[in-house]
């Protein structure tokens, strides 16, 4: 078996460069973009930590750059790049770029093709408002401005057009900003809120403009609490969930809702994707089917294999053989895809309580129910209680839909 934590080299050929990358980790991708005058290798300690969180990590040395040959001399060449980049990659892609990587990323989306291909963007310490004096000072004071004058020059003509394409974008934006020695200010993050007034803003206080080098690991774990559902929300909207009525509005409502209740509860990161997307195969109670069997890599890739495991068994549950053993430990699950019955874990089990517990309460919550259905869906938590933390469970009894 592959080890998944060892780096994989990636190579894409492009009519004028050859652009060299590694790829390392399983799991929803994400692309990362470094800055002008970095090399791949600057993302290895925020790749570690997003690796160990579940993602798979591809990241290329620009053209120019590292083991990257090619001419950097034009945004358009840089932002051509990270479309076969993208192209390379399967759709769903949380993209980080972090300051010429960022507006690469930037240039990029205004293909429509490419954006679909997009989950989310991440702009470390950049905006498409570039001040050229405020920009040309920073260059100046890092002993960059000679390095690539045309490049620099290109970048700043590009500001309207990538004005706006930003606010033309519907994906989710974070930016990530540094602190007191980024060229950043308030005004500049205004000026995109405006632009984009979806986006999110955090910062990174004792980080400069390169937040990768300087504070890679708060970097890193902030893409991790922010784009985590990233990719299973862009599947959800591909897939139509939309448009699928269920009670309390439509099933991506009722999605994010269950999500955001286990979440609540503290559930584990495994739990709270597979929360997100926990109807995808159709359930005993609901046959809606998102995806049919035969396409499961998609729902693997957007939130990896584990989440994908646990949604299967919840989808899978036969009730009318599952449900009258409930309370044993372990716990005998009738698969009613396949007929077989298999044995659940303790980690499993929990998972798999928790989904039921908060589909079940904000079915309660939302659904016109007789007081004899919300008599049976209390007595349901009740002996799935043994398998949760008591307070999860306090918490689920004592909720009002139920009372």
């Amino acid at each position: 078996m592959t080890d998944r934590t060892v780096p994989r080299r990636r190579r894409i050929a492009r009519p004028d460069a050859t652009l060299r990358g590694q790829e390392t980790g399983a799991g929803p991708t994400v692309l990362l973009l470094h800055a002008d005058g970095e090399r791949r290798q600057v993302w290895t300690p925020v790749i570690d930590v997003l690796v160990g969180a579940g993602f798979r990590c591809v990241a290329y040395d620009q053209r120019g750059h590292g083991d990257s040959d090619g001419s950097p001399q034009v945004l358009a060449s840089y932002a051509d790049d990270v479309a076969a980049m993208l192209a390379a990659e399967p759709p769903g892609c949380v993209v980080v770029g972090a300051s010429l990587g960022g507006l690469a990323a930037i240039a990029a989306l205004a293909d429509p093709a490419v954006r679909a291909r997009v989950a989310g963007l991440v702009l470390v310490d950049i905006v498409p408002d570039l001040d050229p004096r405020r920009v040309r000072r920073f260059l100046v004071a890092a002993g960059m401005l000679d390095t690539q004058p045309d490049l620099v020059g290109d970048a700043v003509a590009q500001v309207p057009r990538l004005r706006q394409i930003v606010a033309g974008l519907d994906v989710p934006v974070l930016l990530v900003r540094g602190g007191s020695r980024s060229p950043m200010t308030g005004e500049d993050v205004d000026q995109l809120l405006r632009l984009a007034p979806h986006a999110t803003v955090t910062r990174i206080h004792d980080a400069g403009h390169l937040i990768a080098r300087d504070r890679p690991v708060d970097l890193a774990e902030t893409i991790v609490a922010v784009t985590a559902g990233w990719p299973a929300l862009a599947l959800l909207h591909d897939l139509g969930a939309a448009q699928v009525d269920h009670p309390g509005g439509n099933l991506l409502d009722h999605l994010q809702r269950v999500h955001e209740l286990v979440a609540s509860w503290g559930g584990d990161r495994r739990v709270r994707l597979a929360a997100l997307c926990h109807a995808t195969y159709g359930t005993d109670g609901f046959p809606v089917a998102l995806l049919p069997f035969d396409q499961r890599t998609r729902l693997r890739t957007a939130i990896g294999d584990d989440a994908e495991a646990l949604v299967y068994l919840y989808d899978a549950c036969d009730r009318r053989t599952t449900y009258p053993h409930l309370g044993a430990t372990p716990l005998p699950l009738t698969d009613r895809f396949t007929g077989k019955t298999i044995t659940l874990d303790a980690a499993d089990l929990t998972g798999f309580a928790l989904l039921t517990i908060a589909n079940e309460l904000d079915i309660a919550r939302t659904a016109p129910l007789t007081s004899e259905a919300r008599r049976d869906i209390r007595a349901l938590i009740t002996a799935l209680a043994a398998y949760i933390p008591d307070v999860t469970a306090a918490q689920a009894l004592t909720d009002p839909a139920l009372l």
